[in-house]
C-alpha cells in the first residue's frame, strides 16, 4: 500500500511505503486511488504552534487550506490469496476463468482441476464425479456421491440438480480429500463447491450473447443494485440452444441439441450492522434432445449390418409404438423433460465472540428422460427414465471470528437432509433374444443425513499450527416398493429394504508459515460414504441387498508459495489412500438366473498421486498457468465376476455358475495424468484499448471402466487445443470476442458403456467456432 501525503503550501511530497506482510493483507480488487481532504481547524485547547519563517515565494497558510490524502491501493496479480494460507490443496477457479476457458456446463469444470472427472452416466442427467480416483457411477442417484456438489453452501446428493447450465458464477473450489468436517456432509472423495455472485449495492447490469457451430447460441443476462440502504437484489438469467453434433446413420438427422433456461433471483438484507440475511430463488428447465450412442463394438451376430460406426458423430434411434404407448412418449427423438426449482435462506449474525449462520434450503427435481442406450433401430436398450424428488437441508454452525493471527480458533455445527424420492426406469428389451420383453422397475426411497462437527486451530509456535476435527455422521435410507415388471410375463416384488450408517470422521493437520508468503502442511483425514442399493433394472432379490459403507485413510503433504511480489505462484501436494470397501458397479452371479448387475465391495485399494500447479505474471502483460495431476489406483484385494468364464460355462452345461478372478496387484483403471495449462498476453493497442490473446490446453489419460475387459471398454486418453482473442477497452465496459475450442479438431470420448449386445460411446464435442459479445450498463 502507497499513502501519498501531498500539501498545498509545500512542493514536498511525502510518500510512506508499507510492505507487504502476507498475501492476505493485500487486497486483490482493482486498483483504486482515494483522496480524502480534510479542513484546518483550529484546536479547542490545543497549544498554539510554532511559527517559523515562510520559505521564499511559500504563500500563507489559513484555517481553510485543505490537504489531500491520496492512498493508492495496487491490484496483486493472483487471485485468491486468502486461500494460500489454509493448509488445503483446493484448486480455485475464477468467474474470469470460466468464460475464457469456455465453461458451459458443470462437466465443463474438469477441464480446469487436476485429477477431476465429471461425467454423465449414459449420457443421462446423473452426474458421476471423481476426484482423485475416487467417486461413483449412479445412474438412479438414490445414493450418497463420494464427490459432493456444493452450491452456494447446500449440498447436493442428487447430482442432477446440479447439470444444469453454469451461469453468472462468482467462483469454483475443487477440493480433494474426505471432508465434511466445517460443513456439510461428509465425503470420502471431496466436494465441488460452486459460488453465484452476490447482489451489489451499485446499480450493475450486464447481457452477454455467444454464437458458435452447430447453430449453438448462449444467452446471459444479469442485473443488481439497491432497493433500499439496506436490501440488494441480483436477477440473472441465461438460454441456451442449439449445438447438436450427432448424426443419425439410418436418416441423416441430427441430434443433440440444447433447449435450456434458468434463472436466478437474490435479495440481500442488513437489518443491522450485525446481521445478514440471504434469500436465493432458482429455476430451471432442460428440453434437450439426448446425446447420441455411436457403436464401438457390436457383440453379436444379431443386427449384423450395425458394424462398428466409422463416423465419429454417427448415432441411430427408434422407438416402438409399443413402448412409445407405455410410457406416454410423443416426441420422435430421444430427449429430456427435466425441471429444477428451489430456495434458500441463510442467515448470519455476529456476536462477540463469533458467528453464528443458519442456512435452510429447499430444492425439488423432476425428471423424465428418454434415451435409445444402443445407437440402433431395434429395441435392445431403449431407456425411459422418471424421477420425482425433493430435499431439504438444514444447517446450524458457530464460527470464531478471530483471523489466524490469533493462538485458538473454533468452529462447530450440525447438518441435517432429508430426501424423499420416486422413480421409475422402463426399458424395451423386445428384440433382445436372451429377454424380449418391456420392463418396469420403480421404487420409492426416502433418506435421513445427521452430521455434527467440531474443528479447532492452536498456534502452538508464532508459524505453528495444528488443525483438529472431528464429526459424526448418521445416515439411514430405505428402498421401498421395489417392483419390476416384465410386462406380458411377470411381475416381481423385492419389498422394502433399509441400510444405515453411523460413524465417526476426523482429520488432524499442521500448517507451518514458513514465509509471509510460504506455507508448508500436512494432514490426516479419514472419510466416509454410507451404504446404498442397486435400483435399476432390478431381477433378483440378491440384487437389492444393501452395500457397505466405504472409508478411506487419507495422507497428503503439501506447500502453497508466492515469490516476487506474488508474480509467481507455485502449488503443489503429495496423496497417498487407504480405502476400503470401495463401492463399485460389478457383477453377481445367480444360478437360476445367471449373470447381473449390482453394486460390490472392494475390500481394499490404494491410491497415490501428486499434484501441482504454476501461476506466473512475468510480465505486466503475459499470464501463464499450468495444472498438473498423477494418480495410480490398485486393488489390493479384489475378486470379480469373470464373465468370460461363466458365459462359457453356461453355454457348455446350460449352468450358470460364478467363476472369479483376482485383481491382486491390478491397476485399477483410473486416468493417470490431467494436466491443462494456459498463456494468456495483452496487448495495448491504444491508451483506451487493448486485445488479449489466449492459448490453452487440457488433457486426460486413458480411463479402464473394468480391469482385465478388452480396449473398447477403455477411454482413450485426449488432448484439447483452445484459443481466443477478445478486443475490450479498459473499462471492461463491453467486449467483443472470437475463440475456438478444440481447435485441432481431435476426435475422442466423453464415456463409454455396454448396453445389452453392442458397446458405445458419446463422443465428445468437435471444433467449435464462435463468437461473444459481453455489455456492461
Amino acid at each position: 500500500m502507497v499513502l501519498r501525503v501531498l500539501s498545498r503550501n509545500s512542493k514536498l511530497t511525502t510518500a510512506l511505503v508499507f510492505g507487504t506482510v502476507g498475501a492476505t493483507l493485500i487486497p486483490a480488487e482493482a486498483a483504486q486511488t482515494h483522496s480524502v481532504r480534510f479542513a484546518k481547524h483550529p484546536l479547542t485547547h490545543a497549544t498554539p504552534p510554532v511559527r517559523k519563517k515562510s520559505a521564499p515565494h511559500a504563500t500563507s497558510r489559513t484555517a481553510t487550506d485543505t490537504e489531500t490524502i491520496k492512498v493508492s491501493v495496487r491490484k496483486l496479480p493472483t487471485h485468491f490469496n486468502t486461500e494460500q494460507h489454509v493448509g488445503s490443496s483446493t484448486t480455485m477457479i475464477s468467474s474470469e476463468t470460466l468464460q475464457q476457458r469456455a465453461v458451459i456446463t458443470t462437466t465443463d469444470i474438469q477441464k480446469l482441476a487436476p485429477n477431476l472427472q465429471i461425467e454423465t452416466q449414459y449420457g443421462s442427467s446423473a452426474l458421476n464425479f471423481h476426484l482423485r480416483g475416487v467417486g461413483f457411477n449412479d445412474l438412479t442417484m438414490n445414493n450418497t456421491p463420494s464427490v459432493m456438489p456444493y452450491i452456494d453452501g447446500v449440498a447436493y446428493s442428487i447430482s442432477s440438480m446440479t447439470s444444469g447450465p453454469l451461469f453468472d458464477i462468482d467462483s469454483i473450489g475443487v477440493d480433494p480429500g474426505p471432508s465434511g468436517f466445517t460443513h456439510g456432509q461428509t465425503t470420502t472423495g471431496g466436494e465441488v463447491r460452486i459460488t453465484t455472485k452476490a447482489p451489489e449495492k451499485q446499480f450493475h447490469a450486464g447481457i452477454s450473447e455467444d454464437f458458435a457451430s452447430y447453430n449453438r447460441s448462449k444467452t446471459d443476462a444479469f442485473v443488481t443494485g439497491s432497493i433500499t440502504h439496506n436490501l440488494q437484489y441480483r436477477l440473472a438469467a441465461e438460454l441456451l440452444e442449439g449445438g447438436g453434433y450427432y448424426t443419425s446413420r439410418d436418416t441423416g438427422q441430427s441430434l443433440g441439441d440444447q433447449h435450456t433456461g434458468a434463472i436466478r433471483g437474490k435479495l440481500a438484507w442488513q437489518p443491522d450492522e450485525n446481521t445478514d440475511v440471504n434469500l436465493t430463488g432458482y429455476w430451471s428447465l432442460n428440453r434437450s434432445e439426448a446425446p447420441g450412442f455411436r457403436i464401438n463394438n457390436n457383440l453379436s451376430s444379431f443386427a449384423g449390418q450395425y458394424g462398428r460406426d466409422l463416423g465419429y458423430y454417427q448415432t441411430g434411434w427408434d422407438i416402438k409404438p409399443a413402448f412409445a404407448k407405455l410410457i406416454g412418449y410423443h416426441d420422435t427423438k430421444p430427449d429430456f423433460n427435466d425441471l429444477n426449482w428451489g430456495f434458500h435462506l441463510a442467515m448470519a449474525h455476529r456476536f462477540r465472540f463469533g458467528q453464528l449462520d443458519v442456512s435452510s434450503a429447499y430444492d425439488a427435481v423432476q425428471l423424465h428422460e428418454y434415451q435409445d442406450q444402443d445407437g440402433m433401430l431395434y429395441a435392445t436398450a431403449d431407456n425411459y427414465r422418471t424421477q420425482v424428488a425433493n430435499s431439504f437441508t438444514q444447517e446450524v454452525s458457530l464460527h470464531d471470528l478471530k483471523d489466524r493471527s490469533h493462538r485458538f480458533s473454533w468452529d462447530v455445527g450440525m447438518y441435517y437432509n432429508r430426501v424423499m424420492q420416486k422413480q421409475s426406469n422402463y426399458y424395451d428389451f423386445t428384440d433382445y433374444a436372451l429377454r424380449g420383453y418391456m420392463s418396469e422397475t420403480s421404487f420409492s426411497s426416502p433418506q435421513e443425513t445427521f452430521n455434527q462437527y467440531v474443528t479447532l486451530g492452536y498456534k502452538v509456535l508464532k508459524n505453528l499450527r495444528l488443525v483438529g476435527s472431528i464429526a459424526h455422521e448418521s445416515d439411514s435410507r430405505q428402498l421401498v416398493d421395489l417392483t419390476t415388471i416384465h410386462f406380458g410375463q411377470n411381475d416381481l416384488n423385492f419389498g422394502t429394504h433399509g441400510a444405515l450408517a453411523n460413524q465417526f470422521t476426523g482429520k488432524v493437520g499442521i500448517e507451518y508459515q514458513v514465509t509471509p508468503t510460504s506455507l508448508l502442511y500436512a494432514d490426516v483425514r479419514k472419510g466416509m460414504k454410507p451404504g446404498g442399493f442397486t435400483a435399476n433394472n432390478t431381477v433378483v432379490a440378491q440384487q437389492a441387498q444393501p452395500i457397505k459403507p466405504e472409508t478411506i485413510m487419507a495422507y497428503e503433504i503439501g506447500t502453497k508459495n508466492d515469490f516476487f511480489s506474488h508474480r509467481l505462484r507455485l502449488n503443489g501436494a503429495a496423496f497417498y489412500y487407504d480405502y476400503r470397501d470401495q463401492q463399485v458397479l460389478g457383477n453377481i452371479v445367480i444360478p437360476s438366473y445367471g449373470s447381473v448387475g449390482s453394486y460390490v465391495s472392494v475390500p481394499r485399494s490404494t491410491i497415490w498421486g501428486v499434484e501441482g500447479s504454476m501461476e506466473a505474471h512475468p510480465t505486466r502483460d503475459l499470464t501463464l498457468t499450468q495444472v498438473v495431476g498423477y494418480q495410480r489406483g490398485v486393488y489390493d484385494q479384489f475378486h470379480s465376476i469373470n464373465a468370460t468364464q461363466v458365459n462359457a460355462y453356461y453355454v457348455k452345461t446350460g449352468i450358470w455358475k460364478a467363476f472369479y478372478s483376482d485383481y491382486h496387484g491390478v491397476d485399477s483403471g483410473i486416468p493417470k495424468i490431467s494436466m491443462n495449462g494456459s498463456a494468456i498476453y495483452a496487448f495495448h493497442i491504444t491508451s483506451r484499448y487493448h486485445l488479449l490473446f489466449d492459448v490453452d490446453y487440457s488433457y486426460r489419460g486413458a480411463e479402464g471402466l473394468i480391469p482385465g475387459n478388452p480396449p473398447y471398454r477403455t477411454v482413450p486418453a485426449y488432448f484439447l487445443l483452445n484459443s481466443f482473442l477478445t478486443f475490450e477497452p479498459v473499462s471492461k465496459k463491453w467486449s467483443a470476442t472470437i475463440y475456438s475450442t478444440n481447435l485441432a479438431n481431435r476426435k475422442y470420448d466423453l464415456t463409454r458403456s455396454q448396453a445389452t449386445n453392442v458397446q458405445t460411446a458419446i463422443s465428445g464435442p468437435p471444433r467449435f467456432i464462435g463468437g461473444r459479445v459481453n455489455y456492461n450498463f
